[in-house]
């Protein structure tokens, strides 16, 4: 469960960083897009967190 936990997170955050990025210097998808892009992101590095600190205090109860 804690892997698929952590490769969701990383794939979000490749996902958010690939996308700002192409956004930026590819093409000009606008603000929306750049917010989008951002907000995958966010959602990956919280994540990431809870799968590495979250889980951690699950699995000592």
């Amino acid at each position: 469960m804690t892997k698929i936990i952590r490769l969701s997170a990383f794939i979000l955050l490749i996902i958010g960083t690939l996308g700002l990025l192409i956004n930026e210097f590819v093409f000009d998808w606008g603000s929306a897009a750049t917010l989008t892009f951002a907000a995958v992101n966010i959602v990956g590095l919280a994540t990431l967190a809870f799968a590495f600190w979250g889980m951690k205090s699950v699995h000592k109860t």
